[in-house]
């Protein structure tokens, strides 16, 4: 694979988070927490309630109980932030020269969470499983080639 994508890659890219984009942010955030901490489980203690604290709306219909990791409004939120990272990267895709800063900036921010190489391969995996569990019969290999 070559490292600069194709027209028709980002095509791909770009129709396929469309229709991701229909689902909203904070429902895409969920199915990608979930498969992160499925292949990873021990990804869980990166998030512990003081840090999940800070990513709570503190709305009347958000609920606020944060005891089942799973089922936390506050990792919804949270992982919708990488969700909305990933549109921004799509929106990019034309314009490296802004696009590889912000990653890198990101990416560099994330060191001090304790976030490491295999954290980021791991949500590459869970995001292409979220991927493939959205797009359903529209996940096809080219696709999957253009995301990678």
């Amino acid at each position: 694979l070559s490292a600069v994508p194709s027209e028709q890659m980002k095509t791909a890219v770009e129709q396929s988070w469309e229709q991701v984009q229909t689902l909203g942010t904070y429902n895409v955030g969920e199915i990608l927490y979930r498969h992160t901490f499925m292949i990873m489980p021990e990804a869980i203690h990166l998030f512990p309630p003081e840090v999940r604290l800070k990513y709570r709306e503190w709305s009347p219909d958000e609920g606020n109980d944060e005891s089942n990791v799973y089922k936390s409004p506050a990792l919804r939120k949270l992982f919708s932030k990488f969700v909305n990272a990933v549109g921004c990267a799509v929106v990019g895709l034309h314009d490296s020269t802004r696009l590889v800063p912000m990653l890198t900036e990101l990416g560099a921010r994330h060191i001090n969470y304790g976030v490491n190489e295999a954290h980021w391969q791991t949500l590459g995996k869970a995001f292409t499983l979220t991927l493939r569990e959205i797009l359903s019969e529209s996940f096809t290999q080219e696709v999957e080639a253009a995301w990678s």
